[in-house]
Formats: structure tokens, C-alpha cells, sequence
């Protein structure tokens, strides 16, 4: 019996060891960053520090503020390595997206599971870049508490050269404070069918022990 509860407690603690990693420093929606949007500053960006484990990002998220100047604001949501001073490689692109601008509200995009690398840096960001002219509204952005794996905003006047985001220094970079964000990070699929397959003959074994 022993054994049976000892078992037990294994297999919960490699289900908790193994739960979704989570970037989140959203602590209420707080203007600060301004103005994003056409035909002010076209990118805003978070640089980040991918987990050492859970190295698919599902998805993220970017909270917000108050509108700057009404009107829509076209956008897109992208992931891309970072080098230092401007984004590396284009890892993640979203379809145009129609934000309200109506204030305090989340962008959620689903990745579907972008693959990074442990310990690497990358950069998430809003840019107005690939739509610039399609809409005239502006917002704040709302600011997130300092979290360990965030590593700074940044911002690039670039207009519409949504090229020069990957080749040139953008304006600045890993200010404080942070942009409120959300990131969720899940283990590698490979991962999960190692822990499955333990669970099930975990679960073997346990039923072997009590019946």
C-alpha cells in the first residue's frame, strides 16, 4: 500500500512539473506607451527570454490602454528572434488584425505552436508597418510589472518599411516599464508523449498493486 501511495505522488508530481509555463505581468490596465499607430509609431514590441523548458509558445497576448486618437487601428502580431538591437528572423506573422480601439481590451494571437529555442531571445510586437495608411486611429499601451523571462519594451518609428524592422537599430529598446503582456508556453509534443505513455504505465503498475 505503501508503495501504491508512493507511486501515486510520482505521477502527480510529473504532471505539475510538466504544467504550462506562463509570462504574465498584467496587473490592470494602466496607460502608458504612446502613441502606437498610424501615423505616430508603427512598431511596439516586448523582448522576451524563452523558457528553459515548455518551448512551444501557443500563444500571446498584449494588453491595451486608452485610445490616443479615435479610429480603428490595422495591425499584425509577430514573433521574431532577437539580436540585440532589431529583430532577427521572422518567426510568427498573424493575418491582419481589425482592432476596435475602443481601450483597455486584450490582443490574443494563437500561434498554433511556434518551436523556440531554451534560453533564447526573441521580440513579440504590434506593428502597423504592413497596413500603414489603411486606418488613422492611435492607442496607449498599458504597462505590466517587472517579470523574470521579460526583458524590456521597445519601439520603432519605421512608418511602413516594415523591412527595416529586421535590418536596422530600432528606436529604443528594453525600456521599463514592460508592455503588460501574456505568453503561454507548453512543453514539446515529444515531451508529452514521454509523459503520457510514463502515465499509463504508471497507472498499470498502480491498478497491479491494488487489485
Amino acid at each position: 500500500m505503501k508503495k501504491a501511495l508512493f507511486l501515486v505522488g510520482v505521477l502527480l508530481f510529473s504532471v505539475i512539473a510538466y504544467a504550462n509555463t506562463t509570462y504574465n505581468n498584467f496587473n490592470g490596465y494602466s496607460d502608458y506607451w504612446h502613441p502606437f499607430g498610424n501615423p505616430n509609431t508603427a512598431t511596439y514590441g516586448e523582448l522576451f527570454t524563452a523558457p528553459s523548458t515548455d518551448l512551444n509558445l501557443a500563444s500571446f497576448s498584449f494588453y491595451m490602454g486608452s485610445p490616443y486618437a479615435a479610429g480603428n487601428i490595422v495591425l499584425g502580431g509577430y514573433i521574431a528572434t532577437w539580436n540585440g538591437t532589431n529583430a532577427g528572423t521572422l518567426l510568427y506573422s498573424s493575418p491582419a488584425y481589425n482592432y476596435d480601439n475602443l481601450g483597455n481590451e486584450q490582443i490574443t494571437f494563437n500561434t498554433g505552436g511556434l518551436a523556440l529555442s531554451p534560453g533564447g531571445q526573441y521580440v513579440a510586437f504590434l506593428s502597423v508597418s504592413q497596413y500603414y495608411g489603411q486606418s488613422a486611429g492611435e492607442a496607449y499601451v498599458s504597462q505590466g510589472t517587472a517579470l523574470n523571462g521579460l526583458n524590456g519594451f521597445g519601439w520603432y518609428n519605421n512608418s511602413g518599411d516594415f523591412n527595416s524592422l529586421f535590418s536596422c537599430c530600432w528606436d529604443n529598446y528594453g525600456a521599463s516599464p514592460d508592455w503588460a503582456v501574456d505568453m503561454e508556453f507548453t512543453p514539446e509534443p515529444g515531451t508529452l508523449m514521454l509523459l503520457g505513455t510514463g502515465i499509463l504505465g504508471g497507472i498499470g503498475v498502480l491498478r497491479r498493486k491494488l487489485f
